[in-house]
């Protein structure tokens, strides 16, 4: 048995490269945040299925056959905040799969599974992707077999296989504050450097407003719009030492990001980030906190103005009290720390 947790992951701008054939090539160059807050997983062998003889089902045939051993089952429970979680199971049924396939798991074990998720679904705070590493993570925990690198891909993978996500997975497998700089699967080909910061922040969401991923990656227009804006703010972050020293460059680009990309021009983004900054700026405390939006929900996180200078929780406590009053869901949380420079 193993239990591991996994923060989730706020994409802060991206653009899209999903027309390579193969997932682990598919992906997303962008800047984003890792959380402390995700999903938590616990698996536990529950037995193994029996062998068959394939010559006993033969009727007449004595002679010496091969054994075939029989698929061993996988139960998921799964608690989340929301009722999406019945059509949550399959990935993690899935990954299973994957990993039995790459002989990194036995193929006739049975499995029990428990999935905890802390964050709503489908709001940008990547649940897909953390349950899927953390999953992937507790597999190699209870077996030890081959590398942890081996699991961070096949999460990508089944993560790209149900448009859950794009550069996600790439962005935990390194931790902290990441800029993703070439799309792909951990550790190649895609490439992603991260630092750590300190500070607490306070994720903000509508409740009544999730999006898929697939609505945006999958349209056109969208694709068009984000992976233009999301390149050319790469693009110049990228030219710079990526350290805590970047961290105004980035809020800025995130900000533009989400301007040139139309995002902001969505009538419940613009709402809910308009009601946000009002309550920011009627707290008195607009110096020292910023809010950029979190791709792709209806969702946006607060963060710190300067890096060296984290934010207070009673201050963002008073901000959830006063977000909670105008019908706003709000979690406290923290960068998590980095894993990967």
């Amino acid at each position: 048995m193993a239990t591991v947790q996994v923060g989730g992951h706020i994409t802060l701008l991206f653009s899209i490269h999903d027309d390579a054939l193969l997932p682990r090539n598919q992906g997303s160059r962008g800047a984003g945040l890792c959380l402390e807050k995700g999903v938590r997983v616990t698996i536990q062998e529950t037995g193994r299925s029996k062998v068959i003889e394939e010559g006993q089902q033969m009727a007449g045939w004595n002679q010496d056959v091969p054994e075939i051993k029989a698929k061993g089952e996988v139960t998921i429970e799964i608690n989340a905040l929301d009722s999406e979680s019945e059509t949550r199971r399959e990935i993690y049924i899935d990954l299973i799969d994957e990993l039995r396939q790459a002989r990194l798991l036995p193929f006739d074990t049975h499995y029990s599974v428990t999935v905890d998720i802390e964050l709503p679904l489908s709001q940008g705070f990547g649940m897909s992707a953390a349950g899927l590493c953390a999953l992937a993570l507790a597999c190699f925990e209870m077996t030890k077999q081959g590398a942890e690198y081996q699991y961070f891909r096949a999460a990508h993978h089944i993560e790209r296989r149900y448009s859950g996500g794009l550069g996600d997975v790439l962005g935990l497998y390194v931790g902290g504050v990441e800029l993703r700089t070439h799309p792909g699967s951990p550790p190649s080909p895609g490439v992603a450097r991260s630092f750590h910061l300190d500070s607490p922040l306070l994720l903000v969401w509508q409740s009544s407003g999730s999006k898929h991923t697939s609505e945006y990656i999958d349209h056109p227009e969208w694709k068009t719009n984000i992976t233009r804006a999301g390149d050319a703010s790469v693009d110049r972050l990228a030219a710079k030492r990526w350290d805590a020293t970047v961290w105004n460059e980035l809020l800025q680009e995130a900000q533009a990001f989400g301007r040139t990309s139309k995002m902001l021009e969505e009538p419940s983004r613009q709402s809910m980030i308009t009601t946000v900054q009002s309550i920011i700026n009627e707290l008195g405390l607009q110096a020292h906190i910023r809010a950029r939006l979190c791709m792709l929900g209806t969702s946006c996180v607060l963060l710190p103005s300067k890096a060296n200078q984290p934010l207070r929780d009673e201050d963002l406590n008073r901000l959830s009290e006063r977000l909670q009053s105008m019908n706003l869901e709000s979690a406290l949380t923290k960068i998590a720390p980095q894993r990967i420079s």
